[in-house]
């Protein structure tokens, strides 16, 4: 009787729970719709860690090639922070695709018109993209540790022996029966055994933390992968087929793998606190883990691949709201020809871009005074292009590039820990550049001061010999100056741009406007003088400026 009354307390609880968590999940759904319908298109209010960023990259890392973007670039062009603007990704292989997707530019039209699709047809089906957003919120992210680092871990990992788990629960079990002979000493042996499971469950549980989380997510993963095969539409016709087949050769996996999930997995916490005990007390989730690496690692390209359709997903749908932020897009034109055509191109890290447009069949130099727009229109051009050849959307009202490659040589800096000076740094970036060139592939670079880390002469000789040979090669080069005397030294070469600035009232106005033919004016004198510099110190530069441009050579002070 009393047994019964027992059994029926813990039945009516399961219920209660069971309902609870049902209840609680549903409440969250709602809730998680009304956010992605009214916040679309709003800006993302997502912030980024340096060492989150950090683990968002290694799956990336580990699949770089020579086709890559590289460092230097992807730091020139403030990718981290453009990144981050544009992470409305839900989950973890989401973070870690579209950091993916932006380093791997594409080179074959046919791929960026399947990924056009996806992401059209997410920004014109406002239920299906609500439907995958809510599951792919539900699934979530890692935020301690890089999925991709522990899923790589997993596959190496060593299976190890359950026998000492097995022969404390076997003694618990024995405690119990034991108990019907001397119960003293068989509670004695069943709280001593208990305890020394708690104990080194602790133990065990610090080395495999990592790991049962990433094993947790992988079920997870796989859990919302199926769901999402009903709402996908025909654009994933191929991934819902890939799925399938993922789904059928993991099928022998999901044999009682709650035992290692994490909360969420079940109706609610008051299950998993339950569970938790069971697993703290009997050593549940570690052993079916040590039983359950073997079986995983055999499905090694299965897990990839698994990874890859989710992330995708979520990355194409975090490109669709990007969109929706960004005051204006459109889609590339890839043009056979070496010519770049931009029309009213604006930088999205910008608040009210003033829009450049440019029509570039040669290589271009430009220059303009300090402050006037040179190297922000360099990395608006560079994110362009970018973001043409990866995610087919380009922040202009037209824009037509050749398939290319992407480089630039921009903001350096001296290397304390590498024992390398700013001259050095540049010369080793620009070399990058002349080296890629040796290939048939287009190239396109961006280069801001040429050389700017050495002597007046030896700069202009210089960076006049080593613009010059860009110009004869499969290279389209955007080179910013302030060195007047290359507009002169290369006019064959190439052709001038600059950007000007008005002095009106004492105040040095800018345009940022990008006109044809070199640079006219200079105004770092003017901005001396405007932050209040001695008017004699003013008025004995100004005399050196005039006399050297009379006489090609200073006076003697």
């Amino acid at each position: 009787m009393e047994g019964s009354i027992v059994l029926l307390f813990f039945l009516v609880l399961f219920i209660v729970l069971l309902y609870k968590g049902m209840v609680e999940k549903k409440k969250t759904v709602e809730k998680l719709r009304l956010n992605f319908t009214e916040n679309f298109g709003k800006a993302n209010t997502r912030v980024l860690k340096n060492e989150e960023l950090e683990r968002i990259s290694h799956y990336c890392k580990d699949r770089m090639t020579e086709d890559s973007i590289d460092k230097l670039t992807w730091n020139d062009l403030d990718m981290d922070l453009i990144y981050e603007q544009m992470a409305y990704t839900r989950t973890s292989p989401g973070d870690d695709y579209l950091y993916y997707m932006l380093r791997n530019p594409v080179k074959e039209e046919e791929i960026l018109l399947v990924r056009e699709q996806k992401i059209s047809c997410i920004s014109k089906n406002q239920e299906i993209r609500i439907k995958l957003q809510v599951l792919l919120a539900q699934l979530g992210r890692i935020r301690e540790y890089s999925l991709s680092d522990y899923m790589k871990y997993l596959m190496l990992e060593e299976t190890k022996s359950n026998i000492k788990h097995y022969l404390a629960d076997g003694l618990i079990v024995v405690s119990v029966f034991f108990m019907g002979y001397n119960i003293g000493i068989g509670w004695a042996i069943f709280f001593l055994m208990i305890l020394y499971n708690i104990v080194t469950y602790f133990k065990d549980k610090a080395y495999l933390e990592p790991y049962l989380i990433s094993l947790r997510y992988i079920f997870k993963l796989k859990d919302y992968a199926k769901e999402m095969m009903d709402i996908l539409p025909e654009e994933w016709k191929k991934e819902k087929e890939e799925l399938q087949k993922i789904m059928v050769a993991m099928r022998k996996m999901e044999n009682n793998s709650f035992l290692v999930m994490s909360q969420g997995r079940l109706a609610g916490e008051g299950m998993e606190l339950i569970l938790d005990y069971l697993r703290m007390c009997f050593h549940l989730d570690i052993i079916k883990f040590n039983r359950m690496l073997l079986q995983l690692q055999q499905y090694e390209d299965e897990l990839w691949s698994l990874h890859r359709i989710v992330g995708e997903t979520d990355a194409c749908i975090a490109v669709a709201e990007y969109r929706a932020f960004l005051p204006e897009t459109v889609c590339p034109e890839f043009e056979h020809a070496k010519k770049i055509y931009a029309k009213d191109i604006y930088h999205p890290l910008i608040e009210n871009a003033v829009p450049n447009s440019l029509d570039m069949k040669n290589n271009i130099l430009l220059t303009g005074s300090n402050a006037s727009g040179k190297s922000t229109f360099l990395k608006t051009l560079g994110v362009n292009i970018l973001f043409a050849q990866t995610i087919h959307t380009c922040m202009a009202k037209s824009f037509e590039i050749p398939f290319c490659k992407l480089f630039t040589s921009m903001s350096l800096k001296d290397s304390l820990s590498l024992k390398e000076s700013y001259y050095m740094a540049e010369i080793k970036a620009i070399k990058r550049i002349l080296d890629a060139s040796k290939q048939e592939e287009m190239i396109v670079c961006m280069v801001d001061e040429v050389l700017r880390g050495t002597n007046t002469i030896e700069r202009i000789a210089a960076s006049t010999q080593i613009l010059k040979a860009m110009s004869g090669r499969n290279i389209m080069c955007l080179a910013a100056t302030h060195d007047v005397e290359l507009t002169k030294t290369l006019e064959k070469d190439y052709d001038n741009f600059h950007f000007e600035e008005s002095l009106v009232q004492g105040d040095v106005l800018f345009s940022y406007k990008l006109k044809p033919g070199r640079a006219k004016s200079s105004n770092a004198i003017d901005l001396l003088q405007n932050l209040g510099y001695d008017n004699e110190l003013i008025k004995e530069a100004r005399n050196m400026v005039a006399y050297f441009e009379e006489k090609g050579e200073w006076i003697c002070v």
